[in-house]
């Protein structure tokens, strides 16, 4: 090619090129300037007015032009000027469609196929790409379909399962495969994706999955346990409020031997009871805030107790107590009624979005109507009362 292109040439090829790599028969340069438009006339002869705005041309005309012209193809001399390959960005979507159809066969052998909320993950990770991005990298959907296959877990901690199905103990700290976990898990449970690290670390925990055993805790009092040095523990600590983690509960064989166990959100309420009762409070576990993975062992371990189960009047705590009572058969609300909500010092405004109680439909309704959180502290008074009472009995 012995002619130097001019500028004229610069938005002409590009609009060729993009009409090549569609497999359109022509395309067009708007606004042109007067040197565009001698060129355009030139490649067509056409004449081609000064106040036209647009002016087309066919891909074979311009294919004519350039090998009289340049003595080479149109595809050769876009990829001299521009650097573009024609059929480069086909020919990859293309192998990126195949790759996705692969991963998607990949999938269909799973056990987990026969899934709504599976087929539902799939689509989801086809639509934002993610599919697109795994066959462009060349990789497999096939180690995250086994990670969901081994769920759920039994609070095994995501580092250990990572390393154990992975062989990479940060393969699900962060990252995609993270994200594809969560999604995977939320439409599993039939709920919002998480949009906080408390959410995550609750749907995690839903699935047996643990970001970390010693991080997972469980405060207590007055909490009998039989078996191993965790039941030592609590025996020499009676009377004292004492921290029990994940991992502690997870060594060694335990059971919760009680009748009756109270269950309570704020820390502050397990203190007054220790200050005001000491050895002789009834067993009291305290959630602190979303239960966690060692909140749940421990009262999986209580038998047939009854779960008496309390939380703020908000709606984080309305969606804490809903949630105990979903997960255990012999849990039931404690001081959690429309006339307990009243009768306590109206708080913060309500936030995030309103839940139904299911155990009195009237509690949400006056909630929503005044618009005010009613939190655990101001019904102290009772709720020592009802810890006494189940004392004496």
């Amino acid at each position: 090619m012995g002619n130097e292109l001019g500028p004229e040439w610069g938005r002409l090829l590009k609009a060729a090129a993009a009409a090549m790599e569609r497999e359109a028969r022509s395309f067009s340069v708007s606004d042109p300037d007067t040197a565009e438009r001698h060129l355009i006339i030139g490649i067509t002869g056409r004449h081609r007015r000064a106040s036209q705005q647009t002016l087309r041309l066919t891909v074979e005309e311009l294919e004519a032009y350039v090998a009289v012209e340049f003595g080479c193809d149109l595809k050769s001399l876009i990829l001299a000027e521009l650097g573009v390959e024609i059929g480069a960005a086909r020919r990859s979507r293309l192998e990126r469609e195949a790759g996705v159809a692969r991963i998607l066969d990949e999938a269909g052998a799973s056990s987990l196929s026969r899934r709504d909320w599976f087929a539902r993950w799939l689509d989801s990770l086809r639509s934002n790409g993610v599919l697109s991005e795994l066959a462009r990298d060349g990789a497999s959907l096939r180690p995250m379909i086994r990670v969901l296959e081994s769920l759920p877990a039994d609070d095994e901690p995501l580092p250990v399962l990572a390393e154990r199905l992975l062989e990479d103990t940060k393969a699900l700290s962060s990252g995609r495969s993270r994200s594809m976990l969560l999604r995977a898990l939320s439409l599993w449970r039939g709920i919002e994706y998480p949009g906080d690290a408390e959410s995550e670390r609750e749907l995690l925990e839903w699935a047996g999955l643990v970001s970390d055993d010693i991080a997972s805790q469980v405060l207590v009092l007055n909490v009998p346990v039989t078996g191993g040095a965790v039941g030592e523990w609590l025996r020499s600590a009676r009377g004292v409020p004492f921290r029990l983690t994940l991992q502690q509960l997870r060594r060694e064989p335990f059971a919760v031997d009680v009748p009756v166990v109270s269950i309570v959100e704020n820390p502050s309420i397990v203190r007054a009871a220790a200050d005001a009762m000491g050895p002789d409070c009834p067993p009291l576990v305290c959630t602190e805030g979303v239960p966690s993975a060692a909140v749940y062992r421990l009262l999986g371990a209580a038998g047939t107790a009854r779960l008496l189960w309390r939380a703020d009047f908000d709606w984080a705590g309305l969606r804490i107590v809903k949630r105990g009572l979903e997960r255990f058969a012999n849990a039931e609300p404690w001081r959690m009624s429309a006339e307990d909500y009243r009768s306590g010092a109206k708080g913060i405004a309500l936030r995030g979005s309103r839940v139904e109680p299911p155990w009195d439909h009237r509690l949400g309704e006056f909630m929503a109507a005044e618009g005010r959180a009613v939190m655990e502290e101001s019904l102290i008074g009772l709720l020592l009362q009802d810890l006494r009472e189940c004392a004496l009995r």
